[in-house]
Order: C-alpha cells, then structure tokens, then sequence
C-alpha cells in the first residue's frame, strides 16, 4: 500500500469496524504509526515519554490502555525493567504483534476497563481516545483504575485551531479523506479537566495533544462560547 492508502485504511472505517480494521492492518500498523509520529505526533509521545519516566517507579503496575503492538509498554520496560505490564486492545490481532512483551495481555475495551478501582499505579494510552465513540468516557475508566496516588498520561489528536483551523485542516482533509472529521477529535467532544495537579501540552496548532493527570482531576466537557453565551455559568 501507499502511505495515502495506508492512512485512509486506517482512518476512513466506520466506528463499528474499528476492531475488525485493526485485526487487519496489525501487521502494518508499526508502519502507520512510524508514519504519524514523522508527520506530527513525535512531540507529543515524546512529551508523554518524558512524563512516564519521572513517574514510573520499580514494580510499578503499568496498564498499556489501548496497547495496538505494544509500543508504550515497551518504553515502559525501558525505563524501569521490573513495571509490572497489563496490556488491553479490543484487537486480538494487536495483541498478538505485541505478544513479545512480558505482562498480561487483555481483549478489551478502554470504554469499560475490565480491573477494579485502583489496580494501577500508572495508565498511558497513545492515540486511543479519538478512536472510541466517547473520549471522555475512556479517560474517566483511565481515571477509574489508577489509585490515589496514580498518574494517568494519554495522547490524542484533534482539529487544529487558528491558522491551522483555516489552512492545515483543509489539508489533512484533503489527505486522509473522509475518516477526517471522525477521527480528529473537534473541541466538542475532547476531554476537558482543570486541576492544579494536571498538564495538558499541545503541539502543531491544536493537531496533537499530551495530558497528565491525577487521581484527583475530573474530567468533563469543554464549556465552548456557545455555552457562555447561554446565560448558564453553571454556579
């Protein structure tokens, strides 16, 4: 495949194939996602990187949300050799391209965890809360399953804004088709959180996200203009 029917593959699905898709293209996803990190997302899985390094302690119950082949759980092992590894993909196919990583590995879905409160010490999830029909769901199950001291660090991508809103938008549309407006989360359905002990980095104009959290963050939706200018504040 070209790298234009590489990402239409993996961007242009109907949600409900989602599963099905990534069974499909596991053999190739390492491809597609080499290829998203070189066009955008490097900053923000590095950021995400850099976080989990400064988290992770030795023994650390680590939970790889959304593994695909096992990328981040295999930074993980990196930093500290003895993180005990929990691996979850709704696509069995992932989790065989990623059965060379020592932990357990679960067929599931990051919209309903399958681990009790407080299993983790650390969540992360690279690129997985755009793909599920509700995003803000997945980063509360991420918030469900860390205890009181844990850190939950996730990426996503979204419609970039200003300059990039007008310009880099219409480019990417033109680039990865209709999975387009699907995939890249609009500000209406991204995950929104103020607390003191969070961060939320963005990169390329809004396209590419990284957070950190907390046990104590809530997360909700974004109060948009439209919501402002309604009258209700909410208080």
């Amino acid at each position: 495949m070209n790298t234009i029917e590489d990402i239409e593959l993996m961007l242009g699905a109907p949600r409900a194939d989602v599963r099905a898709l990534y069974d499909r293209a596991a053999t190739r996803y390492d491809h597609f996602r080499d290829l998203w990190l070189q066009l955008a997302g490097a900053a923000a899985e590095q950021a995400l990187i850099d976080d989990l390094r400064a988290v992770l302690r030795p023994g650390a119950r680590v939970l790889d949300a959304g593994c695909g082949t096992g990328a981040l759980a295999r930074q993980a092992l990196r930093i500290e050799p003895t993180a005990q590894l929990t691996l979850l993909d709704q696509s069995s196919g992932m989790l065989a391209e990623a059965a060379d990583v020592p932990g357990e590995h679960v067929v599931g879905s990051v919209l309903q965890l399958p681990f009790s409160d407080a299993s983790f010490d650390v969540v992360v999830s690279g690129w997985v809360i755009e793909t599920v029909p509700d995003p803000m769901a997945a980063v509360q199950e991420y918030l469900r399953v860390i205890n009181p001291a844990g850190h939950v660090l996730y990426t996503f991508c979204s419609l970039p804004h200003g300059f990039f809103s007008r310009v880099g938008s219409a480019w990417l549309r033109a680039a990865v088709g209709r999975g387009f407006a699907g995939e890249f989360l609009p500000e209406s359905r991204t995950p929104w959180h103020d607390c003191e002990r969070s961060h939320r980095i963005e990169g390329t104009g809004g396209l590419v996200t990284e957070v950190a959290l907390r046990k104590c963050c809530r997360v909700g939706a974004p109060l948009l203009p439209a919501d402002l200018s309604s009258g209700d504040s909410g208080v």
